[in-house]
């Protein structure tokens, strides 16, 4: 077939590139080609070199796989290391099966523009422009201080046993840790938010008029209809948040800084601890690195596979 101006198209008509447009196309990708090269495959490289080496006494690294091997064996054998692995796991769970369920919620009703529903975004969207450290001090002032307040003021609750008169955050506990996860649930709400509302716009209005026409109500056309169809923008979350199991700190250095207590560690903000304790912690923490992607890999791939046949 020929064009008007003498172009040849192939089969399945489309006009064949031109040199220049295969140029263009290159150059096009030589930057983030670069950048997946050097700030992916390279720093992970070298992430994985070093967890086979050690540092001498001269600060020089040296390959020696047994060192990393045997430190990690002393830890595992410890008490308080599971008790970093159970908070990771815990952390996941709560993040990713209460926050997507209160997240999914959310949308629904901003996706239906409901009362005060631009209020709530305006408030959800908040941790996305203001500084970690701040809304830090905000949360800890307002539920340390000011729900333990409302709490005595309405419903005669006493709190004075805690320490510094009632701060609940002065004392460290199991409802410490519960609170900091919540709020690591509701500085993800943006995000999460963001994406389930704009994947509920990318449904068809024919659908939703269709459900309307056969009687549904907000409950069945929620759960028969909007859910079904943004189950894979779920699972996504699902994925990335199983993928993250090991590395999330659940903002506990933005609470504690390096000091926070040993019952409320996980995985990824030791890691952290380590890195910050000096270079010659480096070849370990790049080994405990090594082991939780070799964990958390084949897990990640079977939830994937998991949830694609729920989602088809």
């Amino acid at each position: 077939m020929v064009l008007a101006k003498g172009k040849k198209i192939n089969r399945i008509g489309k006009t064949p590139l031109k040199k220049r447009d295969v140029i263009f196309y290159v150059l096009l990708l030589i930057i983030p080609i670069s950048q997946i090269l050097i700030f992916y495959f390279g720093v992970n490289f070298q992430s994985f070199l070093l967890a086979f080496q050690r540092r001498d006494n001269y600060g020089n690294l040296i390959f020696d796989a047994s060192n990393n091997w045997n430190r990690f064996k002393a830890d595992i054998q410890t008490k308080i290391f599971w008790i970093y692995i159970k908070n990771s796991f815990l952390v996941y769970l709560f993040i990713s099966l209460t926050g997507t369920v209160l997240a999914t919620l959310f949308s629904y009703y901003i996706y239906k523009r409901r009362t005060f529903c631009n209020f709530f975004k305006f408030v959800l969207f908040l941790p996305s422009l203001l500084p970690a450290i701040l809304l830090v001090i905000m949360f800890k002032g307002f539920v340390g201080n000011g729900v333990p307040a409302y709490l005595h003021h309405f419903f005669g609750m006493d709190f004075s046993g805690l320490e510094g008169g009632g701060n609940i955050f002065l004392k460290e506990n199991k409802t410490t840790f519960i609170l900091i996860t919540i709020y690591s649930i509701w500085i993800s709400f943006g995000s999460q938010v963001l994406v389930y509302t704009g994947a509920m716009d990318q449904i068809s209005p024919e659908i939703i008029e269709a459900g309307k026409i056969d009687g549904t109500n907000s409950f069945t056309e929620f759960f028969h209809i909007i859910l079904p169809s943004i189950l894979a923008t779920i699972g996504t979350f699902l994925i990335v948040g199983i993928a993250s199991i090991f590395t999330n700190q659940n903002n506990l250095f933005n609470f504690y800084g390096g000091g926070g207590p040993n019952e409320h560690y996980t995985i990824g903000y030791y890691v952290y601890l380590l890195l910050k304790a000096g270079e010659g912690n480096y070849p370990y923490a790049s080994f405990i690195g090594l082991v939780c992607t070799m964990f958390v890999l084949p897990l990640t791939f079977g939830v994937r596979k998991l949830i694609n046949r729920v989602t088809k």
